[in-house]
């Protein structure tokens, strides 16, 4: 292969991670997959950087200040490594830091609970650098409901009031609508309602491996995403894209909050003792993650089967409408050869082994996604 493709990774949190687990952006942490070097090795050039938010934060009331926290771990970590990595609100800013040869980390949340129904609460994160957001995460919310629903056919009860005051000032601010974890009807509401393009940052094809508690799309809303100019990212996580890894590992109930599972959301403990409570359970995850990462490292697809879905997507809406992403420090395994940040050219080869174009393969690495970043932020009315 020639020069390097540039990459825009869909979906990543490595600031997170580290600010949950500990170390360092440039080197070697608790999830090894990603560190500025390894990025470099790959090619990355972009990349939307989520906090993660818990349902259990927004029900006790303290996601704004867990929001707070991991914004401020976001520019600490970039503040230590200027000559690598910074960050960007607008894709004028991305395409200068690509000149510099440096990262663009664009500020994102998965899971707009975040806000704890305040628009106020997002306008202020907005001033903060924010500019991509998730709707539902884990749970069904005051916004719309979440994959796994099982109402109304098991397409969601669709978006809220307060939902459609959100999406109209999301597009208003500027800030990319991704509808990832989001059902059906939801999703469908949304692209009706939005002024602009909107995204799916980890979203595979139904048709090729389908679980009702996976946030695959049905080729109905694939074209219609395609309709409003946007972007479907399949993402390197091996439940999303290979049928038989999910059927292994993934079979059951939804997983509900990431903390407490399905048990009642309300602490009602000791109102001092809430932070232990989080970080005895976040304890109890890492231990479980480490197993998991071994567990199911042994029984990864190979990258071919993602390739399927990428296949699958330009075949029915064409090249322009797809992208990648990784989630690095989310799951803790990806796809056989595609395991940590200095694989992403094994993407654009693979791509190019298939028959594509160099053009067709820089517009799946990076060029799609940043299109959609440039229309959403440039066209804004703040």
């Amino acid at each position: 292969m020639d020069a390097k493709f540039w990459v825009f990774d869909g979906h990543m949190h490595p600031t997170s991670s580290v600010y949950r687990r500990g170390g360092t952006l440039g080197e070697p942490n608790a999830d090894p997959r990603f560190t500025l070097p390894l990025a470099e090795k790959g090619g990355l050039g972009a990349a939307f950087v989520n906090t993660s938010i818990d349902e259990f934060l927004e029900a006790n009331h303290i996601a704004v200040k867990e929001v707070l926290r991991q914004f401020d771990h976001f520019y600490r970590e970039l503040a230590r490594y200027p000559d690598q990595i910074a960050v960007a609100t607008d894709a004028d800013q991305i395409r200068a830091l690509r000149d510099e040869d440096k990262i663009a980390a664009v500020l994102s949340i998965e899971g707009a609970l975040a806000i704890e129904s305040d628009l106020g609460v997002l306008r202020m994160l907005h001033r903060l650098g924010l500019r991509e957001m998730n709707l539902v995460h884990l749970l069904g919310n005051n916004i719309g409901d979440v994959m796994h629903s099982t109402e109304n056919g098991g397409k969601g009860y669709g978006l809220t009031d307060f939902g459609r005051e959100l999406v109209a000032e999301m597009n208003r601010l500027g800030i990319v609508i991704d509808l990832s974890h989001t059902a059906e009807q939801t999703v469908l509401d949304v692209m009706e309602v939005s002024t602009q393009p909107v995204t799916t940052t980890h979203s595979g094809v139904r048709k090729l491996m389908y679980s009702p508690t996976l946030p695959n799309w049905s080729d109905e809303m694939i074209r219609k995403l395609a309709g409003t100019n946007g972007v479907i990212c399949v993402p390197f996580l091996p439940m999303i894209v290979d049928q038989e890894y999910q059927d292994k590992f993934h079979r059951g109930r939804p997983r509900g909050s990431g903390l407490v599972g399905l048990d009642p959301l309300v602490y009602r403990g000791d109102p001092s003792t809430i932070y232990d409570f989080i970080r005895e359970k976040r304890s109890g995850g890492e231990s479980g993650r480490s197993r998991m990462t071994e567990e199911r490292g042994r029984s990864l697809p190979a990258l071919s089967v993602h390739i399927d879905h990428i296949d699958y997507i330009v075949q029915l809406v064409g090249v322009d409408h797809v992208g990648i992403s990784t989630d690095w420090g989310g799951y803790p395994v990806n796809v056989r050869g595609m395991e940590n940040a200095g694989d992403y050219q094994n993407v654009a080869q693979a791509l190019l082994d298939r028959g594509y174009s160099r053009q067709d393969v820089a517009k799946v690495m990076g060029e799609n996604l940043l299109r959609v970043f440039d229309e959403v932020v440039s066209t804004a009315a703040n």
